[in-house]
This record gives C-alpha cells, sequence and structure tokens, in this order.
C-alpha cells in the first residue's frame, strides 16, 4: 500500500520557483500586489539585520559593585530585625532603644548634611568645604523638617495602640512567616538605582512598614510598637537616602555592614549567621560570576520587523 504523500512534489517547488524568478524584483512593501504569496520571504528581508548593537560588556567588578546594594538592604533588614528581637525578649528596653535611635538618626542627618555639601569639593580644600557647608546649612529647610519630626512622633505614638490591635489575633508562626514573605517584597521592589518596570519605591516602603506593624502585635506596650515604628522609618526610609549619598564607597560600606550583621546574628544564632554568611557568598560572589558568564551568550536582534520609532524633529 503506497503511503499518501500530502506535500509538496519537488517538480512544483520547480515550478514555483522558476516562476517566481521570473518576476520583477520583491520590495518590502505591504500595500501593494507584486505577484507573491503573501508567505514569501525574499533574500534581501535578513540583508538589514544587526546583532548586538547596544550590548555593553560587563566585567565581575561592576556586577560585584552592583550585587552589593542588594546586601546593603538585606543588612539593613538584618539591623531591623535584630531591634524587634532584643525588644521582645526584654534584652533592652523600648526607652533606651528610643534614645539610640534618636541620637542615631541625629548623627546620621548631620553626616548626610556633610556628605551632600561636600559632593563637589575638592580633596584638602578646607576653605572651599567650610564655605559649602555654611552654604548646604542655609539652604535647608529646617522648619519643614522639624515640622515633619513632630508630626510623626505625634502621629506615631497616637496611633501606637491602635496599630498594636491591627494584627494581635493572629498567630505568632502565621505573623512571622507574613513578615519574611513582605520583606521578601520590600527587596524586590526596592529602588537600586536602576530604571525598570518594577521598581516601587513606594511600595518597598510600604511593604517594609507593613512587617513592622505585624512584629509590633507581638510587643508588650504600645510604646514598644512605637519605637517599633521609629526604628523602621530610621531603618527603611531614612537609612537608604544616606547611603545614597555614599554611593562612590560601596565596597567600604558592603565590609561594614556586613560585619556588623555576622556579628549581630552571631550574638543571637549560630545558624542564623550561616544562613547570612552563605546568602552574602551567594549574592556578592556566585551570582556575578554567572551573570558575567552568563552575559557572553546575550544575543540581540534588529531588523526591519521592529517597530517604527517616530523622531520628534521639533
Amino acid at each position: 500500500m503506497r503511503s499518501l504523500d500530502i506535500g509538496v512534489s519537488p517538480n512544483s517547488e520547480c515550478r514555483k520557483s522558476k516562476m517566481i524568478t521570473g518576476r520583477k524584483p520583491w520590495r518590502k512593501n505591504l500595500w501593494e500586489n507584486q505577484g507573491y504569496p503573501d508567505n514569501y520571504t525574499d533574500a534581501s528581508f535578513l540583508e538589514e539585520l544587526k546583532k548586538n548593537i547596544n550590548v555593553r560588556e560587563v566585567t565581575f567588578k561592576e556586577a560585584f559593585l552592583g550585587s552589593s546594594l542588594i546586601t546593603q538592604q538585606l543588612c539593613i533588614i538584618v539591623f531591623f530585625s535584630l531591634n524587634f528581637y532584643y525588644m521582645h525578649n526584654n534584652l533592652i528596653s523600648s526607652e533606651v532603644l528610643f534614645v539610640c535611635l534618636c541620637i542615631t538618626a541625629t548623627i546620621g542627618y548631620i553626616f548626610y548634611v556633610i556628605v551632600d555639601a561636600l559632593a563637589n569639593v575638592p580633596l584638602f580644600s578646607c576653605a572651599m568645604a567650610w564655605k559649602a557647608m555654611m552654604s548646604s546649612i542655609q539652604k535647608l529647610d529646617k522648619k519643614r523638617h522639624l515640622k515633619a519630626i513632630v508630626y510623626f512622633l505625634l502621629l506615631g505614638f497616637v496611633l501606637s495602640p491602635v496599630l498594636k490591635t491591627l494584627t494581635e489575633s493572629v498567630s505568632t508562626d502565621t505573623i512571622y512567616a507574613m513578615t519574611v514573605f513582605i520583606m521578601g517584597i520590600h527587596m524586590v521592589f526596592f529602588d537600586y538605582g536602576l530604571r525598570a518596570v518594577i521598581v516601587s519605591s513606594s511600595l518597598s516602603l510600604n511593604a517594609a512598614v507593613f512587617a513592622s506593624v505585624c512584629l509590633a502585635s507581638r510587643l508588650a506596650t504600645p510604646f514598644d510598637t512605637f519605637v517599633l515604628l521609629t526604628c523602621s522609618i530610621l531603618h527603611f526610609l531614612l537609612c537608604p537616602l544616606l547611603l545614597s549619598k555614599l554611593s562612590n564607597y560601596p565596597l567600604m560600606i558592603l565590609i561594614i555592614m556586613a560585619t556588623l550583621s555576622l556579628y549581630g546574628l552571631y550574638q543571637v544564632d549560630k545558624v542564623l549567621t550561616s544562613i547570612f554568611f552563605c546568602s552574602v557568598i551567594f549574592i556578592n560572589f556566585i551570582c556575578p560570576y554567572l551573570f558575567v558568564r552568563w552575559h557572553a551568550y546575550k544575543d540581540n536582534i534588529y531588523g526591519p520587523w521592529d517597530e517604527a520609532v517616530v523622531e520628534d524633529l521639533g
């Protein structure tokens, strides 16, 4: 029994090829009937094909410094978690922690002003540095900053009893699991300095504050809740602003923050210390190595099938 061939015979292919060859040359014109089949692809169609036009080579150093920003944010979460741990286990009083937070915020504010003023000042130029600092202090909207602090303290203190009871009925295990998940959302949507659709500073900050509210329900008093929320604002809002001014020293910041995080976790649990250490190694060494290695296989193609880009000549 002879099999049924539903394909096109070689003779018909040859006749079709001869018919097409005898016609006028194909042009890239969709609104004109040139006598070619709808699925015909001419050899000249790929003449405008271009590959890897805007691809930039990435070095391991660049990938390492970029991944250090993720580690910095992870360290901030560790610092905040340690503050909660010490408060929850009565290892430090909320009054002492609140005073420490106020002192830290004041020092950080002064340091932020100094670093911002000396950003464009040459080294070892004392006169220019002093002049730049005085000018920066005069330009500060001190009244607005003071009002913001007062409003936060008043509203935070008044709303703390309400915030403490929001998730009080939820079990502790659920609270901890939810906090880990929400902190993951905070890290995913955090602004690491790249323009991307997934970046959302407001969502990242709100996720961190919500995680703080969840943990606040495990504390003893409303004042403890107020202190934890203050700690949350200091870590997740003000600390990234200060670190953005120190972006020229990423390696130094990474070493300091990672060392402090390892020391703090070591005082709490050695297993957590090992997990954090492995995470730092994975984020800062393994991931950059794999990224640089796999980046060599990146292959972007550009051709006549891309959307037309209309340039504004006005």
